[in-house]
This record gives structure tokens, C-alpha cells and sequence, in this order.
């Protein structure tokens, strides 16, 4: 008969600290599905599998950033799962970066919901990175870990991504207001 190895207990703090990182998962989880119901669940089952598998997390490593890796490869597994391409495009041409630049104090006008908007346009592996770094705060080596990237490719995307946010927001700084000419339809 298999019998079934004694995990060590697991440290008692270390759902409580899972579940401060709630907040950010979730948000990550919406930007990369763009559906309330589909990040709800993969929220939950990013949840269910780091608690199934805190054995494996090295205490003194981030555990947001060790749960943002489980996310992003549950996300990754759902795409292939669909029969989608997780390979999606980063053609350039699916936003216009050519856009004339705003002055820096029309920059302030820029609502969340616009931010949040131009954000969701972006191509999903620009966006991928933009969230990670520049709304979650993660290191240029921590993204690169949670994406399994290497780091020059983050910085590149992360170039990209920035220049592409500028180019969806400035119209709206100069009072356009929509993002339709150059949305991608996912």
C-alpha cells in the first residue's frame, strides 16, 4: 500500500501572510484575463495551490513574488488549455507610438479608469510586465523570475510597454476619448 509522506507543518503565519498579498493577485489576475469571474477563479486557484505547496517556498524569498509566479503559470496553462497561443504578438504596429507628447502638467488629468483602460489595450505580454513592475512595484529581477524572462527582455517590454501607455493616454490628455482606433480585440 503507498503511503502517503508526512509534509512538515506548515508555518503558522504563513496564511496570514499568503492572504495579505490577496489584494495584488486579484488585481493582477483582472488585468491579465480582463473578466471579473475568470480572475476571481484564478485568484482562488492560485490561493489553493500555494497553500497545497507552501512546503516548496523558501522562507527569506518574497512570497508575493512566489505567488505572482504561481499565477502567471496558471494563466499561462489556462491560454495553452483554451487551445490559444500564450505566444501572443508584440507587433509594434497594434499601437501607435507615434503619438505627440503632452506636457508634463497635463499628465495630471489622466483618471484612473483612463489609466486602467489604456493598460488593458496593451498587448498582453507589454501588459504583463507594465503590472508587475510598474503598478506592483516588483524588481527588474523579480519580474523576470515570476515571467520566467531573462532580465533584458523584461527592460525591453518594459521600454515598449511605457512608450505604448503614453501613446494610448496622450490623446486623452488632449481631450480624445477613446481608445478604439488602436485596441487589439483579444
Amino acid at each position: 500500500m503507498w503511503r502517503r509522506r508526512s509534509q512538515p507543518p506548515r508555518d503558522p503565519g504563513f496564511d496570514g501572510e499568503a492572504l495579505s498579498h490577496l489584494a495584488a493577485i486579484h488585481d493582477t489576475a483582472l488585468r491579465l484575463c480582463k473578466d471579473a469571474a475568470e480572475a476571481q477563479d484564478l485568484t482562488h486557484d492560485t490561493f489553493v495551490r500555494a497553500l497545497n505547496s507552501a512546503e516548496r517556498f523558501e522562507p527569506g524569498t518574497s512570497l508575493k513574488t512566489w505567488l505572482l509566479t504561481i499565477l502567471h503559470n496558471l494563466y499561462r496553462t489556462r491560454l495553452r488549455d483554451r487551445g490559444r497561443h500564450a505566444e501572443e504578438s508584440l507587433d509594434e504596429d497594434s499601437v501607435d507610438v507615434s503619438a505627440p507628447q503632452a506636457s508634463e502638467e497635463s499628465w495630471h488629468t489622466v483618471t484612473s479608469a483612463q489609466l486602467d483602460a489604456a493598460v488593458t489595450a496593451l498587448p498582453p505580454k507589454l501588459r504583463e510586465v507594465v503590472v508587475l513592475r510598474d503598478l506592483h512595484g516588483l524588481s527588474y529581477k523579480e519580474v523576470a523570475q515570476v515571467l520566467n524572462l531573462p532580465v533584458g527582455t523584461v527592460m525591453s517590454r518594459l521600454h515598449r510597454g511605457r512608450e505604448s501607455l503614453r501613446a494610448l493616454l496622450v490623446p486623452m490628455v488632449h481631450g480624445e476619448k477613446s481608445l478604439a482606433r488602436k485596441r487589439e480585440v483579444p
